[in-house]
């Protein structure tokens, strides 16, 4: 099979997963229909990320021990099985909540799975290209599968509603039997590297850095509300602008990514979304929020791809999982962080103070990485051609 073919696989994988998660972004004013109390809702929503933050180092060790193609079968077929149990057990809280931490698991080490794959089989010159096209994956669903789920339920389709991310889930299983472990075509059983050998490679640490920054900015966006209620500006101006923004880059504006070095993009990425937060927390009127939501979105679309992007170019195969896993978890770290630190500083400093502090931490944070860890490698690098 082709690595084109593969590709294709992969991305719709990824994509299926994403809508799998998606579905349940309209489950809470479901739930709270049928009698759930707010803190039941919102610890059904948290209980699944909590789970996913957990287990990313689990969906390297499984990816590592079962191979890609194992990994995937049985991760989705696990997410088939919670999606039926959550369906059936709306009625009984704790089995429910059971149901959502286990599926949070299974879509942990799904996605894990699929990000280091497509990083093992792209080469250095597509790899860029490939991460900018692959994580629209993420941000699709939300133009896809979430209309259609809010369709279902307005129409009083909950029955349909509820079997829609078990189908989503099976077409998973269906995809993850076409896709080709990378070992298939030898007898050599692929020999990983460790943790301490992967930390130990130049450039790692200040990838994990920078991600982490990312991330500090991007938890900000669900604190983003706050401030826009502050300000009588609705928040979808800023969302909207986010997710707009973000598709263009990664899709149409991905051949500019790839004119700088990506080990240069890495952390302007992340310093542009701290610089849009502090924007934004002076701006008071609608294009504002436009303008800085679109800044925001370009960092967010290009830093994402290219964080992904240089476990490839600076680690070779052996390492990809475990740096995988790592880097995503770096990642999940700003959307626990950031709204703990907003709830504690946001009554000292209102929702404006909060943002432009959190901003102007990013960005000079990252703008300190790129002078003192990013150019000094790229310098090197250069030396070493």
């Amino acid at each position: 099979m082709k690595i084109s073919k593969q590709v294709l696989l992969v991305f719709l994988a990824y994509y299926g997963i994403n809508c799998l998660s998606n579905i349940y972004f309209v489950f809470g004013p479901f739930y709270g229909a049928s009698g759930a109390s707010p803190r039941a809702v919102g610890l059904f929503l948290s209980i699944f990320y909590m789970a996913m933050i957990i287990c990313r180092p689990l969906g390297s060790w499984v990816m590592e021990r079962l191979g890609i193609r194992r990994a995937l079968m049985w991760s989705s077929l696990l997410s088939a099985v919670t999606a039926a149990g959550i369906s059936l057990s709306l009625s009984h809280p704790p089995i429910l909540l059971f149901f959502r931490a286990i599926s949070g698991i299974s879509a942990s080490v799904f996605i894990v799975a699929t990000v280091a794959y497509q990083s093992m089989i792209m080469d250095a010159r597509s790899r860029g290209i490939g991460f900018a096209l692959f994580t629209t994956g993420s941000m699709l669903p939300m133009a896809t599968v979430v209309p259609l789920s809010e369709f279902l339920l307005k129409r009083g389709h909950s029955d349909l509603y509820l079997v829609l991310p078990v189908a989503v889930a099976l077409i998973c299983l269906a995809i993850s039997f076409r896709i080709r472990d990378i070992s298939r075509d030898t007898d050599e059983k692929p020999v990983w590297g460790t943790y301490r050998e992967m930390l130990c490679c130049p450039g790692v640490k200040p990838l994990y850095l920078t991600a982490f920054l990312m991330s500090l900015a991007d938890g900000a966006t669900l604190c983003a509300a706050a401030l826009a209620a502050d300000r009588g500006v609705p928040v979808s101006w800023f969302m909207i602008s986010v997710a707009v923004a973000a598709v263009i880059i990664r899709t149409v504006g991905f051949r500019t990514m790839d004119a700088v070095p990506r080990i240069l993009l890495a952390a302007p990425a992340a310093g542009l979304m701290g610089l849009s937060m502090f924007g934004l927390s002076f701006s008071s009127g609608w294009l504002f929020f436009v303008l800085f939501g679109t800044l925001f979105g370009l960092g967010i679309g290009a830093g994402f791809p290219t964080d992904l992007s240089i476990i490839g170019d600076l680690l070779s195969t052996e390492y990809h999982p475990k740096a995988t896993g790592s880097l995503l978890l770096a990642i999940d770290f700003g959307w626990v962080i950031t709204p703990l630190i907003f709830g504690f500083i946001s009554p000292l400093f209102g929702a404006a103070g909060s943002f432009r502090l959190i901003g102007l931490f990013v960005f000079v944070s990252s703008s300190a990485v790129q002078f003192l860890c990013w150019i000094p490698l790229w310098k090197c690098q250069k030396q070493q051609m």
